[in-house]
């Protein structure tokens, strides 16, 4: 058996134009990643979600998660917000609250999966969604969004792969956001992480 992870299917999400995503309807998407993820995952299999399981604004698709392979496990997203518990223990073993995360350990990598980049630890390598196609690599991160991975659900197992090309090969074109050129435009473009301030 095999563990996976993955975020942000949206099922359901018809704004195909912002999240950049290739598709001609909402139920293509849902069918291709249906599909992508039923490719690799057996019945058996642990699937951990990091969020966002379907847009907030069509419930209806929530149906549709049944039909992915899997022993899924849910950590709640943004878009997860309008949904119960109860709602989501039809088609996951566990739901782990927003803003919160869970420590998986693959070989000797140490990791914390969890839907916000801002709720990773600092001890941990970092397993993450939210951020869609933004980026996929940061020092101490890694999005197992779909996004960024083919639209594919991430084999634990390539992880320590991940996290080696960032160690060992990725050069300071990759980490030019810690450039001057970039960095001081810090606090000044974007907005800050809203969803947990008061």
């Amino acid at each position: 058996m095999s563990t996976f992870v993955l975020s942000d299917w949206h099922c359901g999400d018809p704004r195909l134009d912002i999240l950049g995503r290739p598709f001609s309807n909402t139920k293509q998407m849902v069918e291709v990643l249906i599909r992508n993820h039923n490719y690799l995952v057996k019945k058996d299999d642990t699937v951990i979600v990091a969020g966002d399981v379907c847009y907030e604004k069509a419930p209806e698709f929530l149906k549709y998660v049944n039909e992915f392979n899997g022993n899924k496990i849910l950590i709640r997203g943004n878009h997860d917000r309008v949904f119960s518990d109860d709602d989501f223990l039809k088609y996951f073993q566990k739901i782990i609250p927003e803003g919160e995360g869970i420590n998986l350990t693959v070989g000797d990598l140490k990791c914390f999966v969890t839907h916000y980049p801002t709720r990773g630890k600092e001890d941990r390598f970092n397993i993450t969604g939210h951020c869609h196609h933004a980026w996929k690599y940061q020092l101490n991160m890694f999005n197992c969004g779909v996004d960024v991975n083919h639209f594919y659900p991430v084999n634990s197992d390539k992880l320590p792969f991940h996290f080696k090309a960032i160690c060992e090969f990725y050069d300071e074109d990759v980490w030019c956001a810690y450039k001057d050129i970039n960095k001081k435009y810090l606090g000044i473009r974007g907005k800050k992480g809203s969803y947990f301030q008061k």
